[in-house]
């Protein structure tokens, strides 16, 4: 099921969906990473840990890093990007 939405947005955020050959489907994917990332921004916040610009950067470069590690093995092990998601997510 979907909704139709009108919304109002500055002219730059035109400018830049105007290059997307599906709006819908690229504001519905921008805004569930936003959702996603909030949802996990809650529970991490329900566990006791606190979000601070240091420690926001280096879980970014710590995945990073991990993707690089995964892409490398990928062409061996094409789920090891899984496995490494639910290691992760375990802890």
């Amino acid at each position: 099921m979907s909704r139709r939405v009108t919304i109002n947005i500055p002219d730059h955020v035109a400018e830049r969906l105007e290059r997307e050959p599906n709006v819908s489907a690229y504001v519905t994917r921008v805004l569930e990473r936003d959702m996603a990332a909030e949802r996990d921004r809650t529970i991490l916040g329900a566990g006791g840990f606190r979000s601070t610009p240091e420690g926001r950067e280096w879980a970014r470069t710590t995945l990073a890093e991990a993707r690089e590690r995964a892409a490398g093995r990928r062409r061996e092990q094409p789920d090891a990007m899984d496995r490494l998601r639910e290691r992760l997510y375990e802890a």
